[in-house]
């Protein structure tokens, strides 16, 4: 990135209020707009410093960053370019907001309000991003495929069983009435198989992911989950599922249900203001006839 382009950061700051999600917005009297809290970083300084540090002076909130979101690329009104990159925040205290001339004036708009109070569209594409992050993630293992040892082939091709394809079937009824934007899962055949079903009843497609495939460190796999927009099914191993549910866990998320991740089963991770919040355990579908 060339040293003549204009670094800043900023954030979209999340909190729940009587059950409502809202977002804080800030008003810039030398603009007259209403946009997401940002500024340009000081020389030397870590652009996550600068994010934190440009919210506290602008809003007087302190908080904690939790996955980056989209950055912004303009051109300032002096003709410079400029990036801006944004984290979603958790406001974990609002101190006394003093006016100045750079802010006068901050707005808490519930989240489906606030896309008509900013002034500029690149606001509100971050934002709708943040929001996205509010929503669950469902943690799936595959259905039943047999026994490995007894399969000849490459397992990567392994195929559902009649059970495992029923399981498969019934996670359309399972899923009934809940929203499903994606549907990722390890290339792997009884992976794509189990979700294959719930993608066409939705008319999605299914993304075919290796950062799920069986094996695969833990910690990785948790840390783009905390990232990706929801809501999601994410269709996986066993001994990948099992290392994100016990890291979550190890973090101090709530927990209901069993500590089991049986074939065909799901978690459900909540995410509350885009922070992980609590995981439920979903049995998983019938797998026998009639």
């Amino acid at each position: 990135m060339s040293s003549d382009v204009i670094r800043a950061a900023g954030g979209v700051i999340f909190r729940r209020r009587n059950g409502i999600l809202e977002t804080l917005i800030v008003h810039r009297p030398r603009y007259d707009d209403l946009t997401l809290p940002k500024g340009k970083a000081h020389d030397g300084e870590s652009i996550e410093a600068t994010a934190l540090r440009e919210i506290h002076e602008e809003t007087g909130v302190t908080g904690e960053l939790g996955p980056e979101l989209q950055s912004v690329r303009y051109t300032d009104p002096l003709g410079r370019p400029k990036v801006v990159r944004y984290w979603l925040v958790r406001a974990d205290e609002v101190e006394d907001f003093r006016p100045d001339h750079e802010v006068d004036a901050l707005v808490w708009a519930a989240v489906d309000e606030a896309p008509a109070t900013l002034t500029n569209q690149r606001d509100r594409e971050v934002l709708a991003e943040a929001t996205r992050l509010t929503q669950p993630a469902y943690l799936l293992r595959h259905g039943k495929a047999g026994s490995r040892e007894e399969w000849k082939g490459d397992d990567r091709f392994r195929p559902l069983s009649v059970k495992g394809r029923r399981q498969a079937n019934g996670l359309v009824a399972a899923f009934r009435g809940r929203r499903v934007d994606r549907i990722l899962s390890s290339p792997v055949d009884r992976c794509v198989q189990t979700v294959e079903p719930l993608a066409k009843e939705r008319g999605v497609e299914v993304e075919a992911v290796p950062w799920l495939l069986e094996g695969t460190d833990g910690s990785v796999v948790l840390e783009t989950i905390r990232s990706l927009p929801g809501p999601a099914v994410l269709c996986m191993h066993g001994d990948v599922i099992s290392k994100v549910v016990l890291s979550l866990v190890e973090d101090g998320v709530a927990v209901e249900g069993p500590m089991v991740w049986k074939k065909g089963s799901a978690w459900t991770l909540e995410r509350d203001v885009g922070f992980p919040s609590r995981l439920r355990y979903r049995p998983p579908p019938r797998d026998r006839a009639g």
